[in-house]
């Protein structure tokens, strides 16, 4: 099964490693495919769920206990003393591949299993039939009862092989990070001990030999080649990794180059220029060099000690290339108006040689531990080194915080900006990063050059990993936004082949940015973890387990029954919606139902389908509703006491929609709001007032309290209209007045007919008063006006006069 490491222990230095040089070949080969390797994780990871998956044995229990005995080997294995890392991590995927194998084969026994108990079960004799079965009949059931028994039995062995291998799996994790942290807090000789320095400028001459002596080797391999071709070939691979990675790095670069020009860019022109430079920078050396390197392999012109020396120096340029690509993309330091940074120009020059500095000394550091592989350096010279690259390395990131932290003058006033607040948790990454460098110093003079080297190397490839990290999120920003548009690619397409609506659309475009930022947060959390021994072995096997269910008790979890189990509930809701949406529009206005009965329907069938796409999508995720009924039962008491009131204006919602003592555009009075009903909703129910104001009444409300409609029955109602006149006018004049204008206006029914009724003597006036009946009461406060002023102007014309 193929294995992927991701592991780039870049210059990870320990005193114990400097015995197994083989440590750096791993981590310099890791350093240089981590990138790469991460953008194929997904595959990967499909890969492993499938091939790890063993084809079923002829014969189960002889590969069932040859997975025990392999198991007990490793236990054995990882407590001696003197195993290396690599025996680890080989140890670790034999273990992977019991575990995976041992349960797929306990899968594929699964339906095996449940078929021999439906046969055995089928064949056992009821009460009736068993003194009449027959000696065949007997036999077929012992026979299916004992293929019952084995296939029973390997399936718990197998399950039992998984456990144990997951046992296996957890000490082997615990054993390296013991090993780890002991090699890290080893102690060694100070560097400000003269012994150290004094044995290790001894070693240099035989350093500087057998340098000579490895150059020599491959010009030797070259000139004893007779096919004159290759060493043309080889000359050429030489001349051309000499034009690529100068000129033709420079060429590329030079088409890229940021104008100088007053104009402002726009965001996205610096954020796509800034990804390019990036780009060339970083790829373009690490193609070349690792597509030379296969050449010559394949040619066999690349001694063991130069394809080390090799990959050192690919990891090295690399690393450089990246980090030097990153500084020029974000500080862009001659070209004020393309920078990705709010730093002054001052500020941002210094930054960015700094920078250079920094990823040109832990290039050298990864050229150096490779030539101290290849060449046998002592250990002395490997620490005197190594450390006082690491105490360089750690001031110059001293001076790189103290640069990022002041960035104003002292004449400068502070000011409340909220860029300064925003720049807040900046500060304390700096302030982390300063601290961390400043412990490196002290354990390098200290004697613990591995912990000092640790520090320095995580200081810096963080602060690699976070910078790349913020231009990827600037890059996947820009080009969600333009993709999302109404006008973008996905969005047009979202718009005129889905249907979605522009805002709909966008809120997509802010989903899918926000998932891009999650899945490069966590690549960068796995760039940044892999320099503790994290390998992809683990990892993948935790993904795989999340992805397709691992089981606590007798439940399995799986991330992809959940969200499969969420997608079908989205559909069961979408088609629901869409069903209302048909009824409301296009099936009941063709029917005679008033529109409270149709609102009523709509809303019941809304209710329905949601609660039958739940249902369903609880069942595709593997819930048991029986379970859940149960938790239902438990809680009812609690829902009981703690949710009455919501339960009892949902019961009542309900009966609202069943027995529709008001409907949707009835006219209702409660209490002092009167209005019309919009919405009866699940918990309360909207009314519109005549003033345009919205009031949420509670349903239970509705149901227990006195509730006014004025349209329940009929529409039809009656209206009133106080008049008053002098004391001393005709009152049957009036009387005639006040019929003949309710009779002549249109929206006053003839039948009942009008009457005015002669209410009261006051001392000053006569008291009448107009009742007329109207078709519809909403029109009741028109109606009222216009007999108003109809009265008016009759009393006037009569000459009847007003009280004074």
């Amino acid at each position: 099964m193929t294995r992927i490491v991701a592991c780039p222990e870049i210059c990870l230095f320990s005193a114990a490693a400097l015995h197994r040089p083989s440590a750096y070949l791993v981590a310099s080969r890791a350093c240089v495919a981590a990138l790469l390797r991460l953008a194929v994780a997904a595959f990967l990871l499909a890969v492993l769920a499938v091939g790890a998956a063993w084809a079923q044995p002829d014969d189960p229990q002889k590969q069932i206990d040859a997975w025990n005995a392999t198991l007990e080997r490793i236990d054995l294995a990882i407590d001696q003393p003197g195993v290396t890392d690599a025996d680890f991590r080989r140890y670790k995927q034999d273990a992977t591949d019991i575990v995976l194998a041992a349960n797929a084969f306990a899968d594929t026994l699964t339906p095996k299993v449940e078929a021999a108990t439906a046969q055995f079960e089928q064949l056992k004799p009821t009460e009736t039939t068993e003194a009449a079965e027959s000696e065949a009949a007997k036999a077929n059931r012992q026979q299916a009862q004992q293929q019952l028994a084995d296939l029973a039995g390997f399936q718990k062995q197998a399950l039992a092989v998984a456990t144990h291998g997951s046992y296996t799996l957890s000490q082997i994790g615990e054993r390296r990070r013991t090993r780890f942290t002991a090699a890290l807090l080893e102690r060694n000789s100070s560097l400000i001990d003269p012994g150290l320095w004094g044995d290790a400028a001894t070693d240099v001459p035989s350093i500087v030999g057998r340098s000579g002596s490895v150059v020599g080797e491959w010009a030797g391999v070259v000139a004893n080649r007779s096919d004159r071709s290759v060493i043309a070939i080889f000359v050429s691979l030489l001349a051309l990794i000499i034009m690529v990675l100068v000129p033709g790095r420079r060429f590329l670069l030079s088409k890229l180059r940021r104008p100088t020009a007053d104009q402002q860019p726009t965001m996205r022109t610096k954020v796509m220029s800034a990804a390019a430079i990036v780009a060339v920078n970083a790829f373009l050396p690490l193609i070349v060099l690792t597509a030379v390197q296969s050449i010559l392999k394949a040619l066999d012109l690349m001694p063991y000690r130069i394809d080390l020396v090799w990959t050192g120096a690919t990891a090295a340029i690399v690393f450089f290339s990246l980090a030097f690509g990153v500084s020029r993309a974000l500080l862009a330091p001659t070209r004020s108006t393309w920078r990705l940074v709010a730093l002054d120009d001052a500020v941002a020059t210094r930054a960015f040689h700094l920078s250079v500095a920094i990823a040109a000394l832990e290039a050298l550091v990864i050229v150096h531990q490779s030539f101290a592989k290849v060449t046998l350096a002592s250990l002395q010279f490997v620490i005197a080194l190594d450390g006082i690259l690491s105490i360089v390395i750690a001031i110059l990131v001293i001076g790189m915080v103290r640069v990022l932290t002041r960035r104003n003058t002292p004449d400068e006033e502070e000011t409340d900006d909220p860029a300064d607040e925003e720049y807040g948790l900046g500060r304390l990454a700096l302030l982390v990063a300063g601290l961390s460098a400043g412990a490196a110093i002290i354990a390098n003079l200290m004697g613990y050059v591995a912990l000092g080297r640790f520090l320095t190397t995580q200081t810096v490839w963080v602060a690699v990993v976070i910078s790349l990290l913020y231009l990827l999120m600037k890059l996947t920003d820009e080009l969600t936004a333009a993709s999302f548009r109404r006008d973008g690619v996905v969005g047009s397409r979202l718009i005129s082949s889905v249907g979605f609506a522009p805002r709909s659309v966008t809120q997509a475009g802010v989903l899918a940015n926000g998932a891009a930022h999650l899945v490069l947060i966590g690549f960068a959390f796995l760039a940044i973890v892999a320099q503790w021994g994290v390998d992809s072995s683990g990892l993948f096997e935790t993904i795989r387990q999340l992805f397709f269910g691992f089981k606590i008790g007798s439940i399995t979890i799986s991330l992809s029954t959940l969200v499969a189990g969420i997608a079908v509930f989205i559909v069961g809701l979408v088609v629901t919606r869409s069903i209302q949406n048909w009824l409301d529009t296009r099936f009941l206005p063709t029917t005679r139902l008033d529109s409270g009965l149709r609102n009523s329907i709509r809303t019941t069938f809304g209710y329905v389908g949601m609660i039958f796409a739940a249902t369903l999508a609880f069942g595709y995720a593997g819930l048991d509703l029986s379970n859940i009924a149960i938790v239902a039962g438990a809680l009812s008491v609690g829902i009981g006491l703690g949710l009455q009131a919501i339960v009892n204006n949902f019961v009542s919602g309900l009966i609202l929609l069943a027995e529709r003592p008001i409907r949707a555009g009835d006219w209702i009075t409660v209490g002092a709001e009167e209005g019309t009903v919009k919405r009866i909703n699940v918990r309360a129910t909207e009314i519109e007032t005549f003033d345009r104001a919205t009031v949420i009444v509670p349903n239970s409300s509705l149901i227990t309290g006195v509730v006014k409609n004025m349209v329940l029955r009929d529409r039809s109602g009656r209206i009133i209209l106080p008049v008053t006149v002098s004391k001393l006018s005709d009152a049957e004049a009036v009387k005639t007045i006040l019929l003949e204008t309710a009779k002549d206006h249109s929206l006053v029914l003839r039948y009942p007919e009008p009457i005015v009724l002669f209410l009261n003597f006051g001392e000053k006036s006569l008291d009448f008063e107009l009742r007329c009946y109207l078709a519809d009461i909403a029109t009741g406060a028109t109606v009222r006006s216009e007999l108003r002023f109809a009265i008016l102007s009759r009393l006037k014309e009569a000459g009847v006069a007003l009280p004074g």
